[in-house]
This record gives C-alpha cells, structure tokens and sequence, in this order.
C-alpha cells in the first residue's frame, strides 16, 4: 500500500534526525557552511581538470565535512581509476573519518538556529548526503577490494546509503507535491479578484516554506522502523562459496521499491521546482547523482554471486529511471554534475552504445534507457565548453568519435591526451588508445600501448601481456613468407608475451574470484601449448583464428570485472570500425595467414570462431542474407555437444545464437520484409540464448547483451502493438 511504502522509505530516518547530546563546538553558520562547500566543489572540479596540486592544496586547507568528505572522494577516484590495492586502502581509511564526522555535523546542524535551514529538506540534510556519499563510496571500495568477507559488509553499508538516499528523493517527492498544489490553488484563484490572488499566494508560499523545514517532514521519516539487521561476522566467511551459507539465513527483507518521481523533472528548470540556493542545488544534484548510479548498476549486474547478495539485500535496479536522475544531475554547473556526465557518456558510449540490438523507431532519440545520441552529443558538447582542459572529456569526445566511425580521429586525440597529471586518467587514456589501435590495425602501436598499460596499472597483467602477444603475433604473420628476419623478431615477441600471461593470472579478484578474461586466456594458451606439443610445432604456429580479431569482434572486460579502466566497455570494436577497418578485419580471418591452414580448416573449434567473427563482420557490412548462410552452415548445423569438451570454445554456439537474433533485427526495417516476422524470430533468438543452460567462457558478458536486447524488443512490441 502507499502507507506502507511509506513507512518503508525513511528507514532510519527517525534516528537520522534525533537530537544529539549536547556538547561544546563552535557554532554553524549557513554562510561559513556554503563557503566550505563551494571550496571542496572547487577542488574537486580542479582534480577533474588534472590540476591536482590546487585540489590537494583546497582540500587540506579545513577539516570541515565537507574538505574531510572530498579529500575522501579524491581518494576514491584515484582508487577506482587504478584499482591498486593501497589506493583502496588509502581511500577506505579516509572514507571512514569522513562518514563519521558527516554524521557529527548532520545531528549538529539539527539543533544549531544558524546553521543552514532550506525550504525543501529538513535541517541537517546536506550533511546526511555526504554521510551517505561517504557510506556509498566506502562500500564500493569493499566490494573492490577482492575479499568476500569485505564485499559482504560492503553490501551491507551499500544497502544503508541507498535507503539514506531513498528517503531525501521522498521528502524531495514531497515538497513537489506541495508545490504543484500550491500552484493549483493559485491558478484558481486567479479566476477570482487580484486581491484575492495575492493573499491566496501569500498563505501558500508561507505554509510550502514553513511544512517543508519544520518537523511535519520529520514525522513521514518518523513512520519508518529502524535498521537493525547486522552483516554476518566476516570470519565465519572464507570463501565465495560460503557467500550463500553466510547470507540465507541471517535476514529476510523485502525489496526496496526506489522513490519514483515526476518524469518531466528532466524538461524543468530546476528554478521553476524551487532549486535555488546553492546547498538545495548540491543536495538535488548530489543525491539523484548517487540513487542514479545505484539503479543503473544493479539493473546491469550479472554476476551470479553479487546478483544473489543484491536480491537478499533487497536492491533492484531500474535502467530507465537511473538514467533520468543521471541527466537531472547534469544540468548543474557543479562537481556532482560532472561525474554525472561522465557517468552517462560511459554508460551510452562505452555500455550501450555497443550492443547490437538498440531502438531504431522515430522515438529511439528519446529512449533514455536505449541510446539517445543527438543528446549525448550536446552534453559532451556543453561539458568540454565547462571544462576545455580536462582529460577525462578529451577522452570521452574520442570515445565518441569511434562510435561515429571515426577512429583516425579518436586515436589522434588519445595521442595529444597522453601526458597529464593524474596517473589513473592517463591509464584509461592508454588503454582506450590500446583498443583504438588495434580497431585500426596499427599493431606495433597497439603492442606498444598494451605494454604502457601493464606498466601504469596492476589490474589485468594476464590481459595486457596477452593482448601484447596478440598484437605481436600480427606483425610476425605479416611477413612471415616475405621478411624472415623481421619475422623471428616478431615470433619471439609473440611468444614470449603470449605465454607470460597465464603465470600472471588470478593477481585480481572479485569476491575472491578471479577475472573470467583470466580463466579465458589461461584456457586458451593452454590449449595452443597442447596442440604445439602434439603437432610437434613452435607455439606461435599452432595458433589458428586470429586472437586479435577475437578480442576485437566478440570480447572486452565489462563492469562485471570492476575496473573502471577496463570496466566501461564492452569493445565490440567492430561497430565502431569504418568499411575499411571492416575489410582488415576480415583479412586477417584468411586461413593463409596462418602456418598450418589444413590443420586449422579440420579443427571445429577453429572453423566455428572464424564463422562467427566473419558472420559478424558481414552482418556490419549490411551483407545480412551471406552472414546467417555463413552461420548456418558452418556453427549452427553442427551438433551441440560438438562444441563441449577439454578446452573447447565453448562460446561460439551460443554467440552464433546471438548473432542470429541481431541479424533478424537488423533485417526488420528493409523493404519488402515482414518487420513483425523479423522482431518475433530476433525474440526467439535472444530466448534461446538466455536460457542456454549450460554454462560457457564469458557468459556474463553475453548476458549483458541479451539483457539489453530483450529490454529493446520488449519496448518496440509495445510500440508496434504487436
């Protein structure tokens, strides 16, 4: 019911709120509080900028919460930029002060007369934010840290911070109620005498003030019982597979059911709701920034274990509001903004962007949750107008431009954006140029690249030796039969990378798991080690289809494995490639490229991986009707249980599958085909392909996929009544 909903969201409002003991501290003033808050914003949006001397030097100028909470939040980023393990050490240990002091200074400014007092939040709300902020970051990093115990406390924390944020969206839900009423009674009165109208609007601009700062909000939050369930003693948990034992039978709690509010909050200016004073701002900002976030994430999340500790937590994400509070954050002009247009293009260009299967009806540009490009193209716009010297959008504006095709220019402006001041940002610049190189086939420069990005972060080691050793292995197969000399030099490299990988997996976990692009090289090598061995061959030549046309087409890490670096893209290079990077891609798929094609040409596993990346790249190249005749024939008439076995890629089936769906559904909008037909057989596909069953090599990955198709399908039924 609404009461009880109610009831459900100010959990632990009413201890948020109570007064505190009394004690001896100088008093609060609105005045010295804004300055404070302008300051860390300041400095914050100076860290974005690559100026981390005048950030630093801002931050550590006051200890207020707000300096304590953004020295935190520099060290967060830093942390999830990198994902070293000190620098999440760092930034748990600074999280953790400013929580508590934020905490302090939420029930102090409760009872301070001049502390800052909003029309919109109760007093201390600004406070209560950046304790929650503190407590969201924080258990970030926890689950980021790679041990189970710390995830799980992690999750708990998570789990107080979005019912902390849940219950200001109420109170702001709330305050909109009251306007738009207030509002109401004016218009109707207008219809009266002008005398009439102005004591009307007098009397309800008093009592909208008046019952949004006094204690009538604190007695919705008062309704709300407090949380008292306790995360399982990390002790008792060793291992990933006692994460159930630990979480079943601690607690039972219902699903969180998020906060909804007005839609056309988006099309509004914000002056027109009653935003106006520069902490309302950083509050409405702040937390539809953070909630934002929250239900983008758990709606993307595929991993079996943090999907199993989400739904007993309570969490369910919602793709489409996440993103509507994400773009009500972008339109201020503050730090909370930023991040969260940073936050969008990642999510559009890196995530969404990439899937096979997005809107193509007149209103796709509308679709929040699919991938709406004019307005991702003017928010980068407006961001690099804020910020013309900062890195991260440089980085985002080539991000874009692959995605428009143009990767010559993307990797022109990853060259000029190499050099900066913050180590973690140069890291994703390095390897997003890493990937674009590779797009365009420059592979001595994407080795090169691959090698930097080993250097500059600890996150994946196996993987950036073995993209090394892929690109390597390209250059030795280009002069092969021309340049010996050349081609000994390149063979050793290839090898020497190829096989440095797999001794250097498992160095970063998830939950005590290790990366599945880990698992996947390390099968992999291993098998080309065992083929080597029985063809009696040098490693390099026992490779059949080429790895790096495997990464390039099928394959990236995704925000399942953490990194912010690697974690925001799922690659799928080939929809960012232009005809001619189209046609070098298939160039390299030639079994002639290889040292021995009769070998290769008999190896099922072999053939599979080839029709598929080949498949793929017709279906880009609009060849649909050659595409499905490649899969057909050569993965799909084949048996099943054809693809199981001792380090089999096991992937190809189900990917064929896939590709079979987003063939159906690029042919649905061409003359003379029943679209209906095509959206109801690309449903099948996409079915039959998430309810594979049998577990294979980066399932999570393909899973992202079909969950974002499924959810564009689902939409254009509905659209077309069908």
């Amino acid at each position: 019911s609404a009461q009880s909903k109610l009831e459900d969201h100010s959990v632990g409002m009413s201890r948020w709120f109570k007064s505190a003991a009394k004690a001896h501290h100088p008093a609060m003033t609105a005045d010295e509080e804004d300055a404070h808050l302008q300051s860390v914003e300041t400095a914050l949006l100076k860290l974005l900028d690559d100026d981390i001397g005048a950030a630093d030097k801002i931050l550590t100028e006051q200890n207020s919460s707000y300096h304590l909470l953004g020295r935190g939040i520099s060290s967060f980023i830093a942390s999830m930029l990198g994902v070293e393990k000190e620098l999440l050490k760092e930034a748990a240990t600074a999280l953790q002060i400013a929580e508590s002091r934020t905490w302090e200074d939420m029930k102090k400014a409760q009872k301070e007369p001049s502390a800052f007092r909003s029309e919109i939040y109760p007093p201390g709300t600004e406070y209560l934010l950046c304790y929650a902020i503190a407590q969201l970051t924080s258990a970030i990093t926890a689950v980021m840290s790679g041990s189970v115990t710390q995830a799980i406390s992690g999750f708990y924390k998570l789990r107080k911070a979005y019912l902390t944020l849940d219950g200001i969206m109420e109170v702001e839900s709330q305050y909109f109620k009251k306007r738009a009423s207030s509002r109401r009674t004016s218009a109707v009165s207008r219809r009266d005498t002008i005398n009439r109208m102005k004591t009307q609007d007098s009397s309800n601009t008093q009592k909208m003030s008046g019952d949004a700062a006094n204690p009538s909000i604190e007695a919705i939050m008062e309704k709300v019982p407090t949380l008292n369930e306790q995360a399982p003693d990390p002790n008792l948990i060793r291992t990933s597979t006692e994460v159930e034992n630990a979480l079943g039978p601690t607690i039972s709690i219902p699903p969180i059911l998020p906060t909804r509010t007005k839609s056309n909050l988006l099309d509004q200016d914000p002056e027109s709701l009653g935003i106006t004073s520069h902490t309302d701002i950083f509050i409405h900002s702040g937390t539809r920034l953070c909630y934002g976030i929250l239900l983008v994430v758990f709606s993307m999340i595929e991993n079996p274990i943090f999907n199993r500790i989400l739904y007993i937590v309570g969490f369910k994400g919602d793709r489409e509001r996440g993103t509507r509070y994400l773009w009500q954050a972008s339109r201020f002009d503050n730090f909370n903004s930023a991040i969260a247009g940073i936050s969008l293009l990642g999510y559009y260009n890196g995530l969404i962007g990439f899937c096979d299967i997005l809107p193509t009806d007149p209103d796709a540009a509308n679709d929040l949750s699919g991938y709406p490009k004019a307005r991702c193209e003017a928010l980068l716009e407006c961001m690099i107008a804020k910020y013309p010297t900062s890195k991260l959008w440089r980085l985002e504006e080539a991000r874009m431009l692959a995605y428009n095709h143009n990767l010559p220019a993307a990797v022109k402006i990853l060259n000029d954006n190499s050099d900066g001041n913050m180590k973690q940002i140069a890291a994703i610049n390095m390897f997003e140029r890493s990937l674009s190189t590779m797009f365009v086939h420059d592979y001595e420069s994407c080795a090169k690249s691959w090698i930097v990005c080993a250097e500059a972060s600890s996150w994946s080691p196996c993987l950036y030796a073995y993209m090394t050793g892929a690109s390597y292995l390209e250059l030795y197969r280009n002069c092969r039969n021309s340049d010996l000399a050349k081609a000994k030099e390149w063979k050793k490299k290839a090898t020497d990378y190829i096989r440095k990988g797999p001794p250097l997996a498992g160095r970063q976990k998830v939950m005590s798991k290790p990366l599945p692009f880990d698992v996947y090289i390390t099968r992999k090598v291993r098998k080309w080690e065992e083929r080597a061995k029985a063809w009696k061959v040098d490693l390099v030549d026992a490779i059949g289809t080429s790895p790096l046309a495997e990464m390039m087409c099928k394959f990236g890490n995704s925000t399942s494995d953490g990194n912010m670096a690697n974690g925001i893209d799922l690659w799928n290079g080939i929809k960012k490639m232009a005809p001619e990077q189209l046609q070098k891609t298939m160039g390299i798929l030639g079994w002639e490229r290889t040292t021995h094609p009769e070998k290769h040409k008999a190896d099922l596993d072999d053939t599979a991986i080839c029709a598929l990346l080949r498949a793929s790249l017709l279906r880009n190249s609009g060849k649909c009707e050659e595409a499905r005749s490649v899969l057909n024939t050569e993965i799909l008439a084949h048996d099943r249980a054809a693809f199981k076995g001792h380090l089999k890629d096991d992937w190809a089936l189900p990917s064929a599958n896939y590709e079979m769906a987003a063939l159906s559904w690029n042919e649905k909008d061409l003359e003379g085909v029943d679209s209906q037909a095509k959206v109801l057989d690309c449903e099948q596909w996409l079915m039959k392909t998430q309810k594979w069953g049998d577990a294979y090599v980066l399932d999570t990955r393909m899973s992202f996929k079909i969950t974002t198709s499924l959810i564009t399908v689902k939409r254009h039924k509905k659209i077309m009544g069908y």
